[in-house]
């Protein structure tokens, strides 16, 4: 285990007890749901019971754990799913596996199949597939976003062999994500740890000072912002104005979102407290609730909406 990995496998621990605290008795679980034949290709899946079997369709949020691509697990965003399912919808949160097991083109295949696996989970639940919308915090805000340009740019797919996205997207939420991997590089460099982050994820020798950048393969394909266009569905974005780990990410891909989507929203706030992911921690930060009700109402107005995605 390298440094980066016993880095973020620490945050996931210490950050658990503040971030997995609060429960909904009215949400029920099904767990290790197989999407695929890797020991990580499980999900768990978080409903009310008096959504299943009433006779209509209910829509469905796919929720991307985040972990700095090297550590993480669904088992930390049990508190977040249930937050959302108690709303009224199904949520289906997916493990992927990470480096140095695969590369990241590994870990997209591996969310690329836990999306598509939804059509086959309507079989047995009364998913609404008119209305899935992805999320993920951090690095699973890279792969909600990531799966929203694969799905609207095929040339993702044929330069890099993913799978096509198969079911339609009604919109997204990326909380605290990454968007450009380049600018993530070049920003802080945490004490070594994003240089040792990116050579695992991307199977690369990088230099400390990332000025051998343009030689990795797939340099014009890693960050989900360069693929951002008029097809994109609609979105509600989160950042954190002093994160210490996602500098420079939120407000620019904020910026390029809001220009072309349907419908879009946002939530930004200030401070070293108010920091990354902050809206995982609503039972003592106000500003996190603040948050995760903007995401609300921000599902409430897009499933209210006639069908707007492409």
């Amino acid at each position: 285990m390298n440094k980066a990995q016993l880095v973020f496998k620490a945050v996931d621990i210490i950050g658990d007890p503040l971030q997995n605290n609060f429960h909904f008795e009215s949400v029920v679980s099904v767990r290790d749901i197989a999407y695929g034949s890797e020991k990580m290709n499980k999900g768990d899946l978080y409903y009310t019971p008096e959504i299943v079997g009433d006779g209509k369709k209910h829509p469905v949020i796919v929720y991307y754990h985040g972990g700095a691509f090297l550590a993480g697990d669904k088992k930390y965003r049990i508190s977040i799913c249930e937050f959302y399912a108690k709303e009224g919808y199904f949520v289906f949160c997916p493990n992927y596996r990470m480096p140095p097991e695969v590369d990241y083109k590994g870990l997209m295949k591996d969310c690329v199949d836990s999306l598509n696996f939804i059509s086959s989970l309507s079989l047995k639940y009364n998913f609404d597939l008119d209305n899935i919308v992805l999320t993920g915090d951090s690095a699973g805000g890279y792969i909600a976003s990531y799966l929203a340009a694969i799905k609207y740019n095929e040339e993702l797919c044929d330069v890099l062999g993913f799978n096509k996205v198969n079911v339609d997207l009604k919109g997204l939420m990326l909380m605290c994500g990454i968007y450009d991997l380049e600018v993530l590089m070049k920003g802080t460099s945490l004490m070594g740890v994003i240089p040792t982050t990116a050579r695992t994820l991307l199977n690369f020798n990088f230099k400390n000072d990332f000025s051998n950048i343009k030689d990795f393969p797939d340099y014009e394909y890693i960050s989900p912002a360069e693929f951002v266009n008029e097809k994109w569905c609609s979105t509600f974005i989160c950042w954190a104005d002093d994160d210490m780990v996602c500098q420079g990410q939120g407000e620019p891909m904020a910026e390029k979102l809001k220009a072309v989507v349907p419908l879009y929203d946002q939530y930004h706030v200030a401070g070293f407290v108010n920091n990354h992911c902050y809206h995982l921690t609503p039972s003592i930060n106000k500003y996190a609730r603040e948050c995760l009700q903007k995401s609300v109402d921000f599902l409430a107005t897009l499933f209210a909406e006639e069908k707007i995605t492409v």
